[in-house]
This record gives structure tokens, sequence and C-alpha cells, in this order.
């Protein structure tokens, strides 16, 4: 069975910490997966969510744009396809949704066929997108 958590919800923020500090306290020789974000990148991703930084400095809107991190969007989750510059969560789920009814992308220029996506979006993350 799988639940879906909501963004910004308590139990949502209480999974990511216990995520964050669960691998942080691994031992040495266990092998782990190394986890995409470091644990100040997951604290500001939380708290620009909930909005509990009003009294400092806001981070960059896309937390993660800067990454260098190629996003296959026809594989890519809700998570992934949100670190890329333009897209949040909604236009995340509208092309999981495009992929999933109409067909899967194939170039970089055919995001630009989901709603709400235009050229000036695929333009500026086409380094960082691929289909394959």
């Amino acid at each position: 069975m799988i639940f879906r958590l909501l963004v910004g919800s308590i139990f949502a923020i209480l999974v990511l910490a216990i995520l964050v500090l669960s691998v942080s306290a691994v031992p040495a020789q266990a092998q782990v997966c190394t986890p995409s974000l470091t644990p100040e990148q997951a604290f500001l991703a939380v708290t620009n969510l909930t909005g509990t930084n009003d009294n400092t400095t806001n981070p960059p809107a896309n937390l993660l744009a800067s990454s260098s991190k190629v996003i296959n969007i026809n594989t890519a989750s809700e998570a992934e396809l949100t670190q890329l510059d333009g897209i949040g969560a909604k236009k995340a789920q509208q092309i999981i949704l495009y992929r999933q009814m109409i067909a899967p992308f194939a170039t970089a220029d055919d995001l630009a066929n989901v709603k709400g996506i235009g050229k000036a979006t695929v333009d500026k993350n086409r380094h960082r997108i691929t289909t394959q």
C-alpha cells in the first residue's frame, strides 16, 4: 500500500527529519546510499515549505536549481522534477500525468507540450534535461 504525504504537513516534515538524522547516525562500516540533499539543504527546504524562516534570509526559490544533476523527464519522480528551474509540484504532477497518459518525451522540447510549461522554461533547463 502506498501513501502520499502532503508537502509541508507535520508528518512529512517528521519523516524527512528522521531520514536525514538516520543517515547521519549510521555507522561508518554500513553501506548506505548517499542522500541527494545535505542536512542543511533538507532543513532549508523544509523551513521554506512551512514558512518558519520568515525572519531570516529566504533561500532561493528553487534550492536545488544550481545543481548540475541531469534529470530524465521520462522517469523522474515529482521531487526530482521540482529540482528543475520553474517547475513546482503542480507542474511536476502534470509532467508525470502527460508522460503516463499521452506519451513519453522524445526530446526536451516535447516538455513544452505540457500545459503551463513554455519554451523559456525548457530553454533554461535544457542542459539538465534528458529523455534517455
